[in-house]
């Protein structure tokens, strides 16, 4: 039941991610223009590895952390201020480093020395990475306290893109705001947590402890991001033009919107998952990456199969005609859908939860110098799509090389033996989105229709094959048996 109920509010969060940027997207497409979501975005680009040396994987690591003693409150008192110094110590390391970036960085690039002020205002992103406990939550399996925070911060900022941001020489509210909304959304935390924590017996404190662990789960974190960040970063000097980055960002946050759903389950499932290990129950851990990658591809391939139809045409209307390129970019990327989810339960739910941190790296790793590498081709190549088919190939080599390392685990085959029934469906659903969309002029409602005809043909077609997953779905569980 706290399962399902985690889980609940980890999506109505996550329903709320889909939301906001269907809002704020086309208004921000539309007043910053490429010029302006692209510099925003390269400029974020380069804050987001700083702020991976200031959070050193600790949301990762901490939640597991405090899972092993959630019951033990002096325990788990003493290791968050544990965790919480040695976060607190390479925030304000990253800090330095960036300043030093910033200084020295206008004699390696123009491009840096013209977009001075955007980088310094992105500074306040690795401030708030420093204030983030929501580890600390996460771990006691309290997510109604984050996902409210975070819903309340994404509200509020949605508002104020709106009420701050009003033309092309807004870029920098709009930096400032995505900052600043994130530090005070994390820094409302910490009076949940002085209501129930006390200060630490400081001579008991444990640091050394939590460095190689910590930093054996920082180097599939830094591993993972510089392959999500990096295509924005590496764009603009491929292409001489930081409008590609916008292009990339665009089409990469709208894919997550979907994958955010996907996700949702490894990030409810790792503080259970490491109880259960730390109580030696293997059996029902096994049994739970099972139903977890039945669940996530039931939800994956039809939402890749959906992006890849619908983006072409949807982009049109939804950005404006200048960002068409991101419909394009979305379906090259649409497969990463299904490729992260599986990594999630893999590598979150399995590989973390049971200290197999070492295989964990290298999965990512593989992943990242793939992508690095395909990235010096195939941007030279095929420009944006280039990075995206780059992104694609890099995340199928992460899943296949988990597989490959659990399967004397688990029995690899039975993750999917009702993914053909999903496939099915799924490529039912994508013929018939894409004959239509080509039967119908690009407009809102041509492309609610298309997802509403997706949709239903999707669930028909698993109601007729009998899909497994249908009976934990209300009404449809008496189609199912």
């Amino acid at each position: 039941m706290q399962v399902a109920k985690n889980y609940l509010y980890t999506a109505a969060y996550q329903l709320l991610n889909i939301i906001a940027p269907l809002i704020t997207m086309p208004y921000l497409a539309r007043v910053l223009g490429r010029n302006g979501v692209g510099v925003a975005s390269w400029t974020n680009s380069f804050a987001t590895y700083f702020l991976l040396i200031a959070s050193l994987g600790i949301v990762t690591y901490g939640s597991r952390e405090i899972a092993y003693v959630k019951d033990n409150k002096q325990a788990r008192q003493q290791k968050f201020w544990e965790i919480q110094i040695i976060h607190t110590i390479a925030g304000m390391f990253s800090l330095v480093l960036y300043f030093l970036f910033l200084k020295f960085g206008v004699q390696w690039n123009s491009n840096i020395e013209n977009n001075q002020i955007y980088l310094l205002l992105q500074t306040w992103i690795i401030i708030s990475g420093i204030l983030d406990i929501s580890w600390y939550f996460m771990g006691l399996e309290d997510f109604k306290k984050t996902v409210l925070r975070n819903a309340l911060v994404k509200i509020a900022m949605t508002v104020l893109i709106f009420i701050l941001v009003k033309t092309p020489h807004d870029i920098g509210n709009y930096i400032l705001l995505l900052g600043l909304s994130q530090v005070f959304g994390n820094l409302s935390m910490w009076f949940y947590l002085f209501k129930k924590m006390s200060w630490p017996v400081w001579s008991q404190l444990n640091l050394k402890e939590h460095v190689n662990p910590i930093f054996m789960m920082f180097l599939p974190t830094i591993a993972t991001q510089v392959y999500l960040q990096l295509n924005k970063t590496m764009l603009p000097f491929f292409t001489n033009s930081t409008d590609s980055a916008g292009f990339y960002d665009n089409a990469d946050r709208i894919i997550k919107v979907s994958l955010a759903l996907v996700t949702s389950v490894g990030t409810v499932m790792l503080p259970r998952m490491s109880a259960q290990f730390a109580k030696g129950q293997f059996g029902k851990m096994k049994q739970n990456i099972i139903q977890s990658m039945d669940f996530v591809s039931a939800l994956s391939v039809p939402m890749a199969f959906g992006m890849a139809a619908v983006a072409p045409t949807a982009m049109v209307w939804f950005l404006g005609q200048e960002f068409a390129t991101v419909g394009h970019v979305i379906v090259l990327l649409s497969p990463i859908i299904v490729f992260i989810g599986w990594s999630t339960v893999i590598g979150t739910q399995y590989l973390v939860p049971t200290k197999r941190l070492n295989e964990f790296t290298l999965s990512v790793t593989i992943g990242a110098v793939a992508n690095v590498l395909l990235n010096f081709w195939l941007i030279y190549v095929a420009g944006v799509n280039g990075a995206a088919i780059a992104t694609t190939l890099s995340e199928f080599l992460v899943i296949a090389f988990q597989l490959y390392i659990t399967r004397n685990d688990m029995n690899s085959w039975r993750h999917f033996s009702g993914m053909w029934r999903y496939l099915i469906a799924g490529i039912a659903m994508y013929w018939l989105v894409t004959v239509v969309s080509q039967c119908v002029n690009i407009s809102v409602q041509s492309t609610i229709l298309e997802l509403v005809l997706g949709v239903f043909v999707y669930v028909i077609i698993l109601i007729v094959l009998r899909a497994p997953i249908l009976k934990k779905v209300p009404f449809l569980d008496k189609i199912a048996k």
